[in-house]
């Protein structure tokens, strides 16, 4: 009939007047007809007795692509490119942190490309070394955010780190820059009500109000010029 596929028959099968026009044909020129076997003459590696090849084609006409042309997980990788699990589709030659190194030859963490069996261990939280072990000290022992081997001069206090602000005399380095008690000493700093703030803890959490106005003051003076006048009218 009318636009049926021509076959290597010996029939005009498409009613054009022309019998087995293009099956005789070596479109890809491989050396192979559609009449003698070629099953697909689009392309040159694909002919009878062709060495079949990693590319997911049926390369030799078997009607099967070669057996280890297979990716049964759908990871984009086969069997033979070197897939190592082809049932895992975890488990491929992916390089996605561009470190050298996939999953198939033991990256545990393909997102990072500072973990990989070649890295050294560092202070990151991280298994560097995919050796499934941290530091001893890589760890947040008090939760406060700041690893033991890192910036956490006390991981056993969550409030001790370097985000905490310092506290006046506890004899701790709360804020863990190497000093203990840091600008704690007598009077204050942001005003001029000294009595605000009791000597030794300037500039730190004091439980005082060190910005505030000078309130204590002005009453103290007040109280004073009162009690100036009141001794001054007893004498008279």
């Amino acid at each position: 009939y009318t636009g049926a596929d021509e076959l290597c028959d010996q029939q005009d099968n498409d009613c054009d007047g022309i019998i087995d026009e293009g099956v005789l044909d070596d479109v890809d020129g491989d050396g192979w007809t559609v009449c003698n076997g070629d099953c697909d003459d689009d392309d040159a590696t694909v002919y009878p007795g062709a060495p079949e090849l990693c590319d997911g084609l049926d390369n030799d006409c078997s009607g099967l692509p070669g057996p280890l042309e297979q990716d049964n997980d759908a990871d984009g990788w086969m069997i033979c490119d070197g897939d190592c699990d082809d049932s895992d589709a975890g488990l491929n030659l992916d390089d996605a942190d561009a470190d050298s190194w996939t999953t198939c030859n033991g990256d545990c963490d393909d997102s990072e490309s500072t973990v990989n069996p070649g890295e050294t261990e560092i202070c990151d939280g991280l298994d560097n070394n995919c050796d499934t072990l941290l530091l001893f000290d890589e760890v947040d022992d008090d939760g406060d955010g700041y690893l033991a081997c890192g910036e956490d001069c006390d991981d056993t206090n969550a409030d001790v780190s370097p985000d905490a602000d310092e506290e006046c005399d506890d004899g701790i380095d709360n804020n863990c820059d190497g000093d203990v008690d840091e600008d704690c000493g007598a009077g204050d700093d942001d005003d001029d009500d000294s009595a605000d703030i009791p000597p030794g803890n300037t500039g730190c959490n004091c439980g005082e109000d060190d910005t505030s106005d000078d309130t204590f003051a002005a009453t103290a003076a007040a109280m004073m010029l009162l009690g100036l006048s009141i001794g001054l009218r007893r004498r008279q």
